[in-house]
Order: structure tokens, then C-alpha cells, then sequence
């Protein structure tokens, strides 16, 4: 890769002021000391900016928080409410399906206990009726066994 030169010739970090000071005909111990203390100063200028600028941001970042912690109270107690809400009326859902319920189980039994009834009634005319008819055979089988004697012997 071939080098690039720069466009113009490097600078000093110190700028003018070691080239000011040094034509004041000071010496170079004293220019360089001065140009460390302003760089000193310069570094101090920026970390306290950066520590105003951090400082800053921090309370930002405090306030945000804030309002997104008032922000998700806010969604839970709506959220608490509207679950509320839901839970009562699923409660009183259900407590209207039991009812329903409880009234279907007391007419069925109503019915059940109508139609045993019933099954009862027709099981003792069932027995009635077989009486009858076992006593009409053996009725008539006397009749016949009579009129047999009697043709047989006086006829």
C-alpha cells in the first residue's frame, strides 16, 4: 500500500501557544511547563463537561425511568381492573350456567321420579292382568272339566 502524505505539514499540539511564548524569549522549560498547564486545563475543561454532560444524561436516564415505572403501574392497575372485571363476570357466568343447571337437574328429577311412578303403575297392572288371566284359564279349564262330567255322565 503506498503512503499517503498529508496535504499539509503537521501542526504542534500545543498550536501557536509554544511559538507565542517562545517569542517572548522565554525559556524552554517555561514554555513547555505553560503549554502542559493549558493542556492541563483544556483536559480538566473536557472532563468536567463530560461529567456535566454524564450527570445530565443520568437524570435523563432517572426521569425516563421514572415515567416508564408510572407508565407500567399505570398499565397494571388497568390491567388489574379490567381482570377484575373479567373475573366477575365469568363468576356471575358461571354461577348463572349452575343455576341453569341445578334447575335442569331438579325438573329431570321431577320427570324421573314421575315416569318411576309410572313404570310402577303399569308393573302392578301388568301383575293384575296376569292374575286375571291365569285366573280366567284356570276358570275356564274347570268350566271345561265340568261340562265334560256333565255331558259324560247325564247327557
Amino acid at each position: 500500500m503506498p503512503e499517503t502524505i498529508p496535504a499539509e505539514p503537521p501542526r504542534h499540539q500545543s498550536g501557536g501557544l509554544a511559538v507565542a511564548l517562545a517569542k517572548l524569549d522565554l525559556d524552554a522549560i517555561t514554555v513547555a511547563d505553560a503549554v502542559a498547564d493549558v493542556a492541563s486545563m483544556a483536559g480538566e475543561n473536557v472532563t468536567t463537561a463530560i461529567r456535566a454532560d454524564f450527570k445530565e444524561l443520568q437524570a435523563d436516564f432517572k426521569a425516563l425511568r421514572t415515567d416508564v415505572n408510572a407508565r407500567i403501574d399505570t398499565l397494571t392497575s388497568e390491567m388489574n381492573a379490567r381482570i377484575g372485571t373479567l373475573a366477575s363476570a365469568t363468576d356471575a357466568r358461571f354461577a348463572e350456567t349452575n343455576a341453569r343447571i341445578d334447575g335442569l337437574d331438579a325438573s329431570l328429577n321431577g320427570r324421573i321420579d314421575t315416569l318411576a311412578g309410572a313404570v310402577q303403575s303399569l308393573q302392578r297392572e301388568i301383575g293384575t292382568l296376569r292374575w286375571m288371566i291365569g285366573s280366567g284359564f284356570t276358570l275356564l279349564g274347570l268350566l271345561v272339566v265340568v261340562a265334560t262330567f256333565v255331558l259324560r255322565n247325564g247327557g
